[in-house]
């Protein structure tokens, strides 16, 4: 059975503390962010004996102190690769709450599939992720929560000179592929809107409530896939970005969000500099439009990888 370990406030505690109580976890989760990053970079660069740049940027929303936004990168058997890339309901300690259940659900699932593994030889992403989804679910369950998670699971796998990525998307946006060209000049795919073979499937969000509305098709996670080529780049980012609010703006010609053409152009117009100094502008870009740091108000992540050519 799961015991969350995440309630941290006691009756009977004073406000000193419960001050004292919430500066500890407020270090510890700035902490595992900080690790989180180090530990997915180091993955990349090892990520099947090729060196693959990333950049990685992530702001919590204004006044907030923690988090819900989350991403990982987990090494398989059968030479595979899990990226997964969430948004939790919320802000501050209860979207971090519900965070760490997840971490949980994915934890155990994994534990899961690699004993099966060793026993069978056989990975079935389709069971992993409905494993982690179930788990999920009644944890939130116990903790009587109504807080819910949008996940997106990526598979990856090597094969040649291309990487296959399978998505199974439980409410995601999903990522923008950028492609170069001759002559200085690249192609932009937004995965999120159908394109030749190409056509994006999106599953339900994950929380209690969402199961006990939908009953047995919550389960039913709708999987799609898509071919990388080395030298191509992908762009994650949670929707914090692209529903970025300028209040200003409502009511005149321009978007009052800051939506996907304008990460698109921020990309055409820096494509030759590194993931991080992309991801940079992109952030400096988003304040930019915001006009003023308190209107942030929803968590920002974005993640860029750059895939190498075939021989580094």
């Amino acid at each position: 059975m799961y015991i969350d370990k995440l309630n941290i406030f006691h009756k009977n505690d004073s406000i000193e503390d419960k001050l004292k109580r919430f500066e500890i976890l407020k270090a510890e989760a700035n902490t595992v962010r900080e690790k989180d990053k180090i530990l997915i970079r180091s993955l990349f660069r090892s990520f099947y004996n090729k060196h693959l740049n990333v950049g990685i940027g992530f702001q919590r929303a204004y006044g907030s102190v923690l988090a819900g936004d989350y991403f990982d990168l987990i090494r398989l058997p059968d030479n595979k690769f899990l990226f997964i890339f969430a948004d939790i309901s919320g802000h501050g300690l209860p979207a971090y709450t519900t965070l760490i259940r997840l971490r949980s659900a994915i934890t155990i699932a994994i534990k899961s599939v690699k004993r099966y593994y060793e026993k069978s030889n056989i990975l079935n992403t389709t069971s992993l992720v409905r494993d982690i989804c179930i788990k999920f679910t009644d944890i939130m369950d116990e903790a009587n929560s109504d807080d819910y998670a949008c996940v997106n699971f990526t598979f990856i796998s090597h094969e040649d000179d291309k990487f296959k990525l399978k998505f199974y998307n439980r409410g995601m946006l999903f990522p923008i592929v950028i492609r170069k060209k001759l002559y200085k000049k690249i192609d932009i795919y937004n995965l999120n809107l159908p394109n030749g073979k190409w056509i994006p499937q999106v599953g339900y969000i994950l929380g209690s409530h969402v199961r006990k509305l939908l009953k047995n098709a919550y389960l039913e996670t709708p999987s799609c896939e898509y071919v990388l080529y080395e030298l191509d780049s992908i762009l994650f980012f949670s929707d914090g970005i692209t529903e970025a609010y300028n209040p200003d703006l409502t009511g005149k010609n321009e978007s009052d969000e800051f939506g996907i053409q304008r990460v698109e152009q921020i990309i055409r117009e820096n494509y030759e500099l590194s993931p991080q100094e992309i991801v940079n502008k992109l952030f400096a870009g988003v304040y930019d439009f915001l006009g003023d740091p308190e209107r942030q108000k929803d968590d920002m992540t974005a993640i860029l990888i750059d895939f190498p050519p075939v021989n580094t």
